[in-house]
C-alpha cells in the first residue's frame, strides 16, 4: 500500500499543481525507483514496452484522417445538414449543436476536435440568435463528449489495444449509446428552451433538407466504411486507420476540392503533435503498468470481488462510479491507459463482459471532460464564446444530469452496448 501510495499520490500532486499529464507521470515513476530501488535499466525498457505494438499505429491514422476531414469543408456540410433537420423546433439552434456534434462524432472520433470545430460555427450562431454565450458553450461542451463513444472513436481503439478487446465490437457497441447520448441531451435542451423561451428558427424546407444530406454524403461514408471494413475483416485497425486517411484526402482534395497541400500539411502537422501526446503518455504508462502489475494490485482486486461475492452489474456500477470520479482530475487516455487495465481482472471475475465495460468507461471518461477541475472542454468553449468558465460549468449542470442518467442506463442494460456486437458474432 505504501508503494501504491507513493506512485499515485506523486502523480494526482504533481497534476493537481497543472504539470503535464506526461512529465507528472515520468516524475511519478522517478520518485517511486529513488525511494524502492528501481533499476534504471528497467525503467527504460518498460518504457520501450509501453509502445512495443504495431496496432498503435491506428492512433497517428485515425487522427490524421479527422485532421484532413475538418480542413477539408466537411465541417460546413455536416452543420448545414444539422441545422436543417433540428433547427426549426423550440432552441433549435441548440438542438443543431447537438446534432451537428453526433454527426462530427462519426468523422473526428475527438471530442477536442469536435468542440473546436462545432464551437467555431455553432457558439457564434447561437449569440447571434439570442442564446446566453454560456449557455452556446456549455452545450458545445457537452455535445463535444460524443466523439468519444461513437465510431470511429479513439479512446475506443486504445481501449481494444489495452485490454485486447475486439475494436470491431467496440466500435459497433458504441453507436447506440452515442446516438442515446445525442438524444438525452436533445431532451436536456428541449426542458431548458422550454422553460427559457428560446426561439424557434424557420423551417428550410425539404429541398434544403436533401441537399444538405446529399452535400454531406461522402462525409456521412467514412464511418460507415471504418466500421463495415472492420467487423467484414476487410483489414487490421490500422490499416482501417490508414484507408480511412486516405479517404478524407481524396474527398477533401477531389471531391469537395477544399483543401491543398498546404491544408494537408498542415493536417499532418496537427495530427503528429495529436499523436506524440498520446503516444508518450502510453509510453510512459508502461512503467506504471509494470509496477503496479509487480505489486499484484489487479491479482487482489480480482480475489476481493470473488471473496465478496458481488454480482457483475453492481462491480460495473461501482467502477463506473470511480471511474466518473477520477475523470474530474485524470483526461480520458490517462485513464484508459493506466487505470482501466487495472480494473479487468476484478471485472472479469464479477462476470462483466469486456466489450459492455468498454463502452461504460469511455463514456465515463468522456463524462470527466465536463466535469471541474479539469474538464477541458469546458475551457475551449467557454474562450470561444468569450464567457467566465464559472458561468459555463453552471449551465452545463443539466446535461451533465441527463449524461450520468444515460451512463447509469447504460451500466443498468447491458443490451444497450451488447446488441450490435452479437449481430457480429
Amino acid at each position: 500500500m505504501a508503494e501504491l501510495a507513493l506512485l499515485f499520490g506523486c502523480f494526482l500532486a504533481l497534476l493537481l499543481l497543472g504539470a503535464p499529464v506526461a512529465l507528472a507521470m515520468a516524475l511519478a515513476v522517478g520518485g517511486y525507483a529513488a525511494v524502492f530501488g528501481m533499476p534504471s535499466i528497467v525503467i527504460v525498457q518498460t518504457f520501450m514496452q509501453g509502445l512495443d505494438n504495431t496496432a498503435f499505429t491506428a492512433i497517428p491514422f485515425f487522427f490524421l484522417a479527422g485532421a484532413i476531414m475538418n480542413r477539408g469543408g466537411m465541417s460546413a456540410r455536416l452543420l448545414r445538414l444539422a441545422r436543417a433537420m433540428l433547427a426549426h423546433f423550440r432552441g433549435g439552434m441548440s438542438h443543431a449543436n447537438i446534432g451537428a456534434s453526433v454527426v462530427f462524432a462519426g468523422v473526428s472520433g475527438s471530442a477536442v476536435a469536435d468542440a473546436a470545430a462545432v464551437g467555431s460555427v455553432m457558439i457564434p450562431a447561437m449569440k447571434k440568435e439570442g442564446y446566453p454565450g454560456s449557455y452556446a458553450a456549455a452545450v458545445t461542451a457537452a455535445s463535444a463528449t460524443i466523439g468519444l463513444v461513437i465510431p470511429p472513436s479513439i479512446p475506443l481503439v486504445i481501449f481494444g489495444l489495452f485490454t485486447g478487446a475486439n475494436i470491431a465490437a467496440l466500435f459497433l457497441a458504441g453507436i447506440l449509446p452515442g446516438l442515446l447520448m445525442g438524444l438525452f441531451l436533445i431532451c436536456a435542451s428541449a426542458v431548458i428552451a422550454r422553460r427559457r423561451g428560446y426561439p424557434a428558427a424557420g423551417w428550410q424546407g425539404w429541398r434544403e433538407l436533401l441537399a444538405a444530406a446529399r452535400a454531406s454524403a461522402f462525409a456521412l461514408l467514412m464511418p460507415v466504411l471504418v466500421v463495415a471494413g472492420l467487423t467484414l475483416g476487410f483489414a487490421t485497425t490500422a490499416e482501417i486507420g490508414a484507408v480511412a486517411a486516405v479517404y478524407a484526402a481524396l474527398v477533401s482534395t477531389l471531391v469537395y476540392r477544399e483543401a491543398g497541400l498546404m491544408d494537408l500539411w498542415a493536417a499532418v502537422v496537427e495530427a503528429a503533435a495529436d499523436s506524440a501526446r498520446v503516444l508518450i503518455i502510453i509510453a510512459i504508462s508502461g512503467a506504471f503498468v509494470w509496477i503496479v502489475a509487480s505489486l499484484g494490485v489487479a491479482r487482489e482486486m480480482a480475489a476481493a470481488i470473488e471473496a465478496l461475492g458481488l454480482s457483475g452489474p453492481l462491480v460495473l456500477a461501482l467502477v463506473a462510479v470511480l471511474l466518473v470520479l477520477l475523470g474530474t482530475v485524470l483526461e480520458p487516455i490517462t485513464l484508459l491507459v493506466v487505470v482501466v487495465p487495472l480494473l479487468v481482472p476484478a471485472l472479469a471475475a464479477g462476470g462483466v463482459d469486456l466489450v459492455h465495460f468498454g463502452v461504460v468507461a469511455v463514456l465515463a471518461a468522456a463524462i470527466g471532460l465536463i466535469t471541474p477541475p479539469v474538464g477541458i472542454l469546458l475551457f475551449i468553449t467557454s474562450a470561444q464564446a468569450q464567457a467566465q468558465t464559472r458561468h459555463v460549468i453552471a449551465e452545463t449542470l443539466p446535461f451533465l444530469l441527463a449524461l450520468l442518467a444515460l451512463l447509469a442506463a447504460v451500466v443498468a442494460l447491458p443490451s444497450l452496448t451488447l446488441w450490435l456486437p452479437s449481430l457480429l458474432r
